[in-house]
């Protein structure tokens, strides 16, 4: 068993997203953009960095935050290390529309950067789903892959240059953006079938859309930074392990036996 699987995330409030979008592959891979952004964020940035670009893009937002801690075992009791930025989350709902965005950040011991993104909206003039994709296309490039799954519309791109560590079949593209997703689990399960690189920080961001309805009446964007997440995971669990090494030698020098 892997050291990811002993030390799962104990989560404050924290729900398990992952998205899975049905789509069709194309021939070979498609050129995409060498670095994405959503409205202005990007992988790598920093809280304020993230907000900064938030602010430019809409006023009038409301955000929270949610935390979260590992928990280990020092062999007589459970301890938890302390807790830090996880998610961010942020809406904008006036006579624009709504629109809400979840930032996930990656774990210490270095410091929170932007790792994932889900940006969901309701547009209120809807645009077909040719319009939608041609603007998306022009932004993020020719998409990886596409296709439909009933009445939605999947797009999906990959860093050019880099493996597509993202799930891909001709049937089904699954891309990880929520607080829950175990990338290195995922890398690793890809390992074991043959299309995941065994240095996870060769992968690169993939970027994730999907379009509700003809016209587009909702629009989901996701991002990932599957090298930053992934490497950033297996640290955290390092880290971790120190602490519980450190935590069983404290233990032991403080125990003492009874009066015999």
């Amino acid at each position: 068993m892997s050291i990811e699987s002993l030390y799962r995330l104990f989560r404050l409030r924290a729900p398990c997203i992952v998205a899975t979008v049905a789509c069709a592959a194309l021939p070979g891979i498609a050129s995409a953009q060498a670095s994405f952004d959503i409205v202005g964020i990007k992988p790598g940035m920093t809280e304020a960095q993230a907000m900064a670009a938030l602010a430019a893009h809409r006023p009038g937002m409301r955000t929270s935050k949610r935390s979260m801690a590992y928990t280990f075992s020092d062999g007589a009791q459970q301890q938890k290390t302390a807790e830090f930025l996880h998610e961010v989350t942020v809406t904008f709902d006036d006579a624009q529309g709504r629109e809400d965005f979840q930032l996930y950040f990656s774990p210490p011991p270095g410091d929170p950067r932007v790792v994932g993104v889900n940006r969901q909206m309701s547009l209120k003039a809807p645009p077909t789903q040719a319009q939608l994709t041609a603007q998306l296309s022009q932004k993020y490039g020719a998409p990886t892959t596409s296709g439909k799954s009933n009445a939605m519309f999947n797009l999906v791109w990959g860093e050019a240059g880099k493996p597509m560590c993202w799930r891909s079949t001709p049937n089904m593209t699954s891309i990880g953006a929520g607080d829950a997703s175990d990338i290195v689990g995922l890398l690793q399960r890809g390992q074991a079938r043959g299309w995941a690189p065994r240095d996870f920080s060769q992968c690169g961001v993939a970027v994730a859309a999907s379009l509700a309805g003809e016209p587009v009446h909702n629009l989901r964007v996701r991002m990932t930074d599957y090298a930053a997440w992934a490497t950033t995971q297996q640290k955290a669990s390092a880290w971790v392990e120190q602490q519980r090494q450190e935590a069983v030698k404290a233990r032991m020098g403080k125990g003492a036996g009874p009066k015999l």
